[in-house]
């Protein structure tokens, strides 16, 4: 997970919901001082990730997974709307059939 939040709130949404066990790894600028497309970036080298994609709502989101040289899944279900996507998304379960 790469958020903008501020650090320490990635950690209390995993705990309060449940799920430390669904997640490897997080980055945020809270942790970093880095944009969300460096930390997007952070994730994909520590973790060795070799075919990774970015979901998101926002335009923001877009630009990061570009930065990242990434694919871009834009959720439509969320709160943005973005110039352009690799892949839509109109409910999270269709995620899944994507991969």
């Amino acid at each position: 997970m790469v958020s903008n939040c501020q650090d320490g709130y990635i950690e209390a949404f995993y705990k309060y919901h449940k799920l430390e066990k669904y997640f490897d790894d997080y980055e945020n600028p809270g942790r970093t001082g880095l944009s969300k497309g460096e930390n997007i970036q952070l994730i994909i080298d520590r973790n060795n990730l070799s075919a990774p994609v970015y979901v998101g709502d926002t335009e923001g989101d877009r630009k990061a997974a570009v930065y990242a040289g990434i694919p871009f899944v834009y959720a439509q279900y969320g709160f943005g709307q973005v110039s352009g996507y690799d892949e839509v998304i109109e409910s999270f379960d269709e995620l899944v059939k994507l991969f």
